[in-house]
C-alpha cells in the first residue's frame, strides 16, 4: 500500500476504505496541563485566545502523537453560551461549565438568535479555524466539537429539570430542541465552512444514566437524524457511560461514526456500526487509566482496544487536564507496536 499521508489514512477509513494502520488521537477535548507547559500557551488563555488555543491544538499532535487536531477549545458549552447561559470561571485544569440556565422558568423568549454565529466565542473560533488551517495545511484534519442539541437544551433548563419534563411536558422538551437543533445545524455548518473535515457532537445529558432509551428513542434520535441530514460533513455522535442500550440508535441517526466510553462494550459496538457502515471511535478509559494508571495500563487497554476493533484508537471521553503526558503517548506506542 502506498505511503498515505495522516490525512488521506484518516478519512480513507472513515469512509471505509483500506488503510495500512488504525489512526490514533482524539476525537474529544485534550486541553491537558502536559501539552500547556510544553507548547507554552496555558488555558484559560487558550479557552479565549485563538493564537493559544491554536498552539494548544496542535501540542496534541506534537507531543501526543495524535493524528489529528481538535478546532473550538476545551469545553462543551460553546452553543450553550451563545443562547444566553453563563459560564464559570475556567482555570489551567478546569474547563469552562454551565452556571445558570436562562430557560428553566419560562420558554416565551426563546428563540435562535439571527445573530448567533457572532455570539460567545464564535468569532474567536473563526480566526482559530484561519490560524490552525495554516499550520497543518492539508497535513492533517481538523474537527470541531461541541455539545449537541439535546445537551445544549438541558444546559438551557437545567437539566434535572430538562429530565422531569422529558416525562411530564415533552411539547416543552420539542420546544427546546426546536430552537437547539438550529443552533447545532448553524454550528457544524459554521465549522465546515471554515475548514473542519468533520464535527462532533457530544451529547453527555442523553446518555442512558440519564435519560431511557425509550426517551432517546423519542426526544434524541429524530433531532440528530434531522441535524445530520442538513450539515455539511461528516459526523461523530459521543455519548458518556455505559452506551451498550442505545449503540444501535446512536448509528441509525446518520452519522459518520460513534465515540464511546471504555464502559460500553467495544467489539459489540463495532460488529453493530460496522453492519450500518458506521465507524467507532475509542475506547481507552480516561478517568482511571489514562488520568491514574501506569503508562503500562494505557499500553494494554490500548492494545485491546485494538483487537476488540476500534476504528480510531482514542480516549473514551475527554482527557482530564492532569493526565500524564507519559500515559497519553502510549496509545500511539501501542498502535505502532500492534501494527509493525
Amino acid at each position: 500500500m502506498a505511503t498515505l499521508t495522516l490525512k488521506e489514512r484518516f478519512m480513507n477509513r472513515l469512509r471505509g476504505k483500506e488503510v495500512d494502520m488504525t489512526p490514533v488521537g482524539s476525537t474529544t477535548t485534550y486541553g491537558v496541563v502536559d501539552f500547556m507547559k510544553k507548547c507554552g500557551y496555558e488555558r484559560p488563555l487558550a479557552d479565549t485566545d485563538p493564537v493559544a488555543m491554536t498552539e494548544l491544538a496542535y501540542a496534541g499532535h506534537q507531543y501526543g502523537g495524535f493524528e489529528w487536531v481538535k478546532a473550538m477549545g476545551w469545553d462543551i458549552t460553546a452553543m450553550s453560551e451563545a443562547l444566553g447561559c453563563e459560564l464559570g470561571t475556567p482555570k489551567i485544569d478546569l474547563q469552562y461549565s454551565i452556571k445558570t440556565h436562562p430557560y428553566a422558568d419560562n420558554l416565551d423568549k426563546l428563540a435562535f438568535p439571527s445573530n448567533f454565529l457572532e455570539r460567545g466565542r464564535f468569532p474567536v473560533y473563526k480566526e482559530h479555524f484561519k490560524l490552525l488551517k495554516e499550520k497543518v495545511g492539508e497535513r492533517m484534519v481538523i474537527f470541531g466539537e461541541t455539545e449537541g442539541a439535546f445537551t445544549c437544551a438541558a444546559n438551557l433548563v437545567g437539566t434535572e429539570l430538562f429530565m422531569k419534563w422529558c416525562m411530564k411536558r415533552p411539547d416543552d422538551v420539542f420546544k427546546v430542541l426546536e430552537v437547539t437543533k438550529q443552533a447545532a445545524i448553524a454550528t457544524a455548518n459554521f465549522a465546515f465552512d471554515n475548514g473542519a473535515d468533520y464535527f462532533v457532537f457530544a451529547e453527555p445529558s442523553s446518555g442512558p444514566a440519564l435519560l431511557s432509551p425509550r426517551l432517546w428513542e423519542k426526544f434524541v434520535l429524530p433531532v440528530e437524524k434531522e441535524i445530520v441530514s442538513k450539515v455539511k460533513g461528516p459526523v461523530v455522535l459521543h455519548i458518556c457511560a455505559n452506551t451498550d442500550p442505545i449503540i444501535e440508535m446512536m448509528c441509525e441517526t446518520g452519522v459518520a461514526g460513534i465515540s464511546i466510553e471504555e464502559k460500553a462494550d467495544l467489539k459489540r459496538a463495532v460488529e453493530i456500526a460496522h453492519k450500518k457502515g458506521v465507524k467507532v471511535f475509542g475506547n481507552v478509559a480516561t478517568a482511571t487509566t489514562l488520568f491514574s494508571g501506569t503508562p503500562e495500563q494505557v499500553y494494554q487497554e490500548a492494545i485491546k482496544a485494538l483487537e476488540n476493533g476500534t476504528d480510531f484508537l482514542c480516549p473514551g471521553c475527554g482527557i482530564a487536564p492532569r493526565s500524564p503526558l507519559e500515559n497519553i503517548v502510549q496509545l500511539k506506542k501501542a498502535r505502532d507496536d500492534f501494527f509493525k
